[in-house]
């Protein structure tokens, strides 16, 4: 004779019937319309971070002299420097560099109507 669920420790089993338990709680939290006017415009700033992140990485792809400048001087700790390089790119956000003897991290940020919304961190190996 052949049972209709599987032995397994004592107090469990699996019916073979798929069978599907409904945990529908009806005092579930309610949650308000989504609204995508901000998400949308958090994206559209984050086209810009991606057009400076291009300029950016253009340069250090086309310029040997711009990117051995800026190695130069992160080897010197002269951050300050660092940043007026890749400022001079042409880039429209504000940036900020951190290097270590292994690379080059790039912050770029973006806002919408004074408020942070988006930030893009490029991180580059040498």
């Amino acid at each position: 004779m052949m049972n209709n669920f599987y032995l397994l420790p004592t107090q469990y089993y699996i019916p073979n019937q798929g069978f599907v338990p409904n945990f529908t709680n009806p005092y579930r939290q309610q949650y308000p319309p989504v609204d995508t006017a901000q998400f949308t415009k958090s994206a559209e700033a984050f086209q810009s971070l991606m057009i400076d992140a291009k300029r950016i990485i253009d340069q250090f792809a086309t310029s040997k002299q711009f990117a051995k400048n800026v190695m130069e001087h992160a080897q010197k700790s002269d951050t300050k420097t660092v940043s007026k390089l890749i400022k001079e790119t042409g880039i429209k956000n504000p940036v900020r560099v951190k290097f270590t003897p292994d690379g080059i991290n790039i912050e770029l940020d973006a806002s919408v109507e004074d408020v942070d919304c988006c930030k893009l961190v490029m991180a580059l190996h040498w």
